[in-house]
């Protein structure tokens, strides 16, 4: 048919209402355990409007409504196994981290007891520059002491934080605190120094661990993100890499709820990809029933893109939406009347396999009402219809509406 025409359509967008708001809510939430990772603003529209088309009530009939039963029972089977496939991703990843890790919790080397003393060789008279040195020794140590004393709550509360989050042993954690604050309740500044680094390089050790134990899961997002990519709008790929980043910065402070919330909006989205692709292969295969040469010619940010070659010298370009809300058509000012017909043969054609659609917009224009469900009529319908539907083009069009 000529010109450009817009369809509204449901029963493309298959991710669940609850699905897709529940995914939306937990990448929403405050402070998921502290790594800062919330959802962008193209993320919650791109799932507030699958929401959306995922909740349009799909009313069909027939062969139209099987086919739609048949298409979400192999959808849904497809979820569960991806979603099965990615949990077995990430438990097998954390086992080997586990294996490799062995022992997750560090405990502190404790240092044998260690004492301060100054010595001065028996039977000799230390020089007045010696004792001012040592004066100045001690006032310094006891300086440095004071210091610690005063750090020691703060010290305590980090190394606890450790021990709470199961990356530091209890016992020997709390054995070198007490040993540390021993040894500055007698000025002892040596023995407290060399407990205090027993502690931090079993910290160091931890960390390590802990760094060990989430980049690979972060891997593992962004080897998912990386196969979706060109299938879904770059808005969207745009905020889940920012997020997929922020994880790597902050690895220290992330759970496995911010793994998960990534996972999940990946899936959500690489499902809908998987819709629209299918939407277009059924679409091609109508374009081919009616005699029509049709091709996938891209996608093009999440949206595909078909190519229709309708009749001599004249292709039509047909577009469906990402979030399976629209499809339009792009077609030449003027098209022969066997060609109109053959567009609404395929468009029905398209409908029987378990699409509901209603014609919304010729160039720009709202559709009369009598038209609006031209390609849902069934097959007699359908040609008593075009039988009395007159393609025009653009301007004759204008010009019949008094224009």
């Amino acid at each position: 048919m000529s010109g450009s025409k817009a369809f509204a359509v449901a029963g493309i967008s298959q991710v669940t209402a609850s699905s897709a708001a529940g995914t939306a809510a937990v990448g929403t939430a405050s402070g998921v355990s502290g790594a800062a990772i919330a959802t962008g603003a193209a993320t919650l529209l791109g799932l507030t409007a699958l929401v959306a088309a995922a909740g349009i009530v799909v009313v069909l009939t027939g062969k139209a409504l099987q086919a739609h039963q048949e298409r979400l029972r192999k959808e849904r089977e497809a979820a569960e196994q991806r979603e099965r496939e990615v949990q077995h991703r990430i438990a097998k990843i954390r086992s080997q981290i586990r294996s490799s890790a062995g022992q997750l919790k560090v405990a502190v080397k404790l240092p044998a007891t260690v004492t301060s003393t100054t010595q001065t060789a028996v039977g000799t008279v230390p020089s007045a520059s010696l004792v001012s040195t040592q004066v100045a020794a001690t006032k310094d140590a006891q300086r440095r002491v004071n210091d610690l004393k005063s750090r020691l709550p703060k010290i305590r509360s980090e190394y606890q934080t450790l021990v709470d989050q199961q990356l530091l042993d209890s016992q020997t954690v709390q054995q070198a605190l007490q040993r540390t604050e021993e040894a500055l309740n007698t000025s002892n500044l040596t023995g407290a120094e060399a407990h205090l680094q027993a502690l931090d390089e079993a910290r160091i050790l931890a960390i390590q661990q802990l760094r060990s134990q989430w980049l690979p899961q972060i891997q593992y997002l962004q080897e998912r993100l990386n196969g979706v990519r060109s299938r879904i709008p770059q808005e969207i790929v745009q905020e889940l890499q920012t997020n997929i980043e922020q994880l790597s910065t902050n690895w220290q402070h992330i759970s496995d709820v911010d793994i998960e919330t990534l996972h999940k909006q990946i899936s959500t989205f690489e499902a809908q990809a998987d819709s629209i692709q299918k939407a277009a292969e059924n679409l091609i295969k109508s374009q081919h029933e009616v005699g029509y040469v049709a091709y996938l010619r891209e996608i093009d940010n999440g949206d595909a893109v078909i190519e229709v070659k309708t009749h001599k010298g004249a292709n039509t370009q047909i577009r469906i939406q990402f979030y399976g809300q629209q499809i339009s058509l792009e077609g030449p000012p003027e098209e022969a009347k066997s060609c109109a017909t053959r567009t609404v043969e395929a468009m029905r054609i398209f409908q029987e396999q378990g699409y509901q659609l209603e014609w919304t917009e010729w160039d720009g224009r709202p559709v009369q009402e009598e038209l609006r469900h031209l390609y849902f009529a069934s097959s007699q319908g359908a040609s008593a219809t075009e039988e009395s539907y007159e393609p025009q083009s653009s301007q004759r069009r204008t010009e019949a509406q008094g224009y």
